[in-house]
């Protein structure tokens, strides 16, 4: 495979001259090599299967996967057209290897971080380097390439000073520079050395600086300022910052060097600019409206240092300067599910599940694990037994059939069963793509028909009387009572999924900017939401008291991550006291429908709560019948004003719209003189 390798580097050289796509081209194509061993006429799409789930296995993200997936695919591609061989099929194939990418957010960082970095840079030119990316959002590459001759010098005195740069595959922007970069421009030129070369930053070897080399200051000044940033965060950083300032998108797009102006709106959506005025409105209008409600305001922003996370000394170690380890949980038993099942059904069972782990959220696995399990152990106990199959070549749409039947009459809801049938098919796609023989008929059988149930949200009044009950029994400011009102306002203000809060990271929380970021969410979508004051107060106070851990997890419990049973062992206890029956997922369903009923845009709660849909919202945050009422009042106040303006007798004036509307009711309606509206 080395000379077709090769060919290959050469070709990607012709076709993207100047570009660094070639070197990560064939880095790729070696590390696929060396695990496959064997030419490139022999590999098959079970090597390609296996390479993939190698590298899961390695844990590598979904975007690197995909990208070296792409790669091996135009690998291919080259390959054959070079043979002229139209038989030589391609062994990528995207449907069946492709992995389910999420949607992260830009990296920035927090704006007390910033302050904190650029304290530490006191060489003019490092200052000058780091600026460019932070306030003129220049990618570290673009940097590195900068020539003396680039600054684009204000003749007018009105515009400003601007940059010349070369950013990927060779497209040069021009890009405004703010008066202070200008300065430090300038600043910088009288102390550069004076060598031949024309770059604008110089090394103390009189050349000019490499990427390598920018990336190295960076991580020297990150140890001094207890930091750890890359140069790409400050360039998104500063994305950030003019979304914040509501910069249009095409002009933002444009200083970015994006070649779509789709990349440019995820810095938009990080910014979540429309989400936090929606949100602050809104639980405005909830403090306006409850103003017996126990709420106390944010303690004063201060410009401390964002939180930093406290960890356990290590062996050999000095202390909190380690840097914490995630604590890793042990695999799940999944033996006493495979109990009663056939050795045909167990073995591509259990490959299935270590195939869906390696593609699962690490927290989330043995979550996953035992549910998925659970609903196959249920089917293939009552195909087997009570069904007859003996085989793969035996399972027929029938049996399917013939057990969503049996589940119904036995009472089990239509979603259960739905949900039932999803894992048995999906299973069942894995096992066929491996080589078994699976009936095409038992994937017809249609979704049984579901209800529409309403969302159980809390009333204002139970609701008020929950709130009061946590702040009074967590009156005492104990560690265990600060970390309570952390994790109920996090739910109760924030809208969070009970496994989001409970993956949060210390480094998610910008106090400052009274803001938070979800990673991972459902889906693996990324979001910003905005922490309302009250929340703010609450997480300020507990990361007073949070003390050291064995993890940089947000929430902590005996110097572990917290468990999503102890926060709902905690709130139902909360809520029985109360007299309200609650968990974690009603806190959420509740601040939806609080925010949308006084009036909060319904497309900004479907970001709040990171729905991919807006159809998931409406389920989730239905408008209380009093504010249908309401609003029917209020259209009808409308209405019948309108009519008295327009009305041209004083009969006509005299006769309310609301009793014209209904008059028809009171006396029958004749019909025997009409004519039919067809024949």
């Amino acid at each position: 495979m080395d000379e077709a390798i090769r060919e290959f580097e050469r070709y990607v050289n012709r076709r993207y001259p100047g570009r660094s796509t070639a070197k990560h081209y064939i880095s790729d194509l070696q590390i696929f090599q060396s695990f496959v061993g064997k030419p490139a006429r022999e590999v098959t799409r079970w090597d390609v299967d296996r390479f993939v789930e190698d590298q899961l296995t390695q844990g590598r993200s979904a975007t690197t996967v995909n990208r070296r997936l792409a790669c091996l695919h135009h690998f291919f591609e080259f390959l054959a057209d070079e043979a002229d061989d139209d038989a030589w099929a391609n062994p990528v194939v995207w449907r069946r290897q492709r992995v389910k990418e999420g949607q992260p957010l830009p990296r920035d960082i927090s704006d007390a971080d910033v302050e904190r970095l650029f304290a530490c840079i006191d060489h003019p030119r490092d200052r000058l380097m780091f600026g460019l990316m932070c306030w003129a959002g220049l990618r570290v590459g673009e940097v590195a390439a900068l020539q003396v001759s680039d600054l684009i010098p204000d003749s007018s005195g009105e515009k400003g000073a601007r940059l010349r740069v070369r950013g990927k595959g060779q497209k040069e922007r021009v890009v405004p520079l703010t008066s202070d970069l200008t300065q430090q421009w300038e600043m910088w030129l009288v102390q550069r050395p004076e060598v031949e070369d024309e770059a604008l930053f110089i090394t103390r070897r009189k050349e000019g600086i490499r990427e390598r080399g920018i990336q190295d200051r960076l991580a020297h000044y990150c140890r001094q300022a207890g930091l750890e940033v890359s140069c790409h965060q400050l360039r998104h950083t500063f994305g950030r910052w003019m979304a914040e300032g509501e910069m249009p998108l095409p002009s933002l797009s444009k200083m970015l060097g994006h070649a779509q102006v789709t990349t440019t709106q995820v810095y938009i959506a990080g910014a979540g600019v429309d989400v936090r005025a929606d949100y602050e409105a809104a639980m405005s209008r909830l403090d306006a409206e409850c103003p017996g409600s126990p709420l106390f305001p944010a303690a004063p922003l201060e410009t401390a240092d964002s939180p930093r996370w406290p960890t356990v000394p290590q062996a050999g170690g000095a202390g909190g300067e380690a840097i914490p380890s995630d604590v890793v949980e042990e695999p799940p038993d999944v033996s006493r599910f495979w109990a009663g099942l056939p050795d045909w059904v167990v073995e591509p069972m259990a490959e299935y599940i270590a195939h869906q782990q390696r593609r699962w959220k690490p927290s989330q696995v043995r979550h996953h694990t035992r549910i998925r399990l659970q609903s196959l152990r249920q089917v293939w106990r009552w195909l087997v037994e009570d069904g007859g199959v003996s085989g793969w070549e035996a399972l027929g749409r029938r049996h399917v059939e013939a057990y969503a039947d049996e589940r119904l009459k036995a009472g089990t809801a239509a979603s259960t069963v739905n949900r039932e049938l999803r894992d048995l098919w999906a299973f069942l796609s894995f096992v066929g793509g491996h080589g078994q023989p699976i009936a095409p008929g038992v994937f017809r059988l249609s979704r049984i028909k579901e209800g529409k149930p309403l969302p159980r949200f809390l009333n204002d009044e139970a609701y008020q009387r929950l709130e009061e009950r946590i702040l009074e029994a967590t009156a005492g400011g104990t560690r265990d009572d600060r970390l309570d009102r952390a994790w109920f306002y996090l739910l109760a203000h924030g809208g969070l999924r009970l496994s989001e809060m409970c993956d949060l990271r210390v480094r998610d929380v910008d106090l400052t900017g009274q803001r938070l970021a979800v990673r991972e969410g459902k889906g693996k979508r990324d979001r910003i939401i905005p922490l309302s004051g009250t929340a703010v107060t609450t997480l300020r106070e507990y990361l007073a008291v949070r003390g050291m851990a064995q993890t940089d997890h947000l929430l902590i419990f005996r110097e572990r991550s917290i468990k999503a049973g102890l926060v709902q062992a905690r709130l139902k206890r909360y809520g029985a006291v109360a007299g309200v029956s609650v968990s974690p997922h009603r806190l959420r369903h509740t601040l939806a429908t609080r925010l949308l009923n006084v009036g909060m845009n319904i497309v900004s709660i479907q970001h709040l709560l990171g729905h991919e849909k807006l159809d998931t919202t409406t389920i989730y945050a239905r408008v209380h019948d009093p504010t249908v009422e309401q609003d029917f009042q209020q259209a009808m106040a409308r209405l019948e004003a309108r009519h008295e303006r327009r009305a041209g007798t004083a009969e006509r004036e005299s006769t309310p719209l609301m009793e014209e509307f209904f008059s028809h009711t009171d006396r029958p309606v004749s019909i025997a003189n009409q004519e039919p509206d067809c024949v």
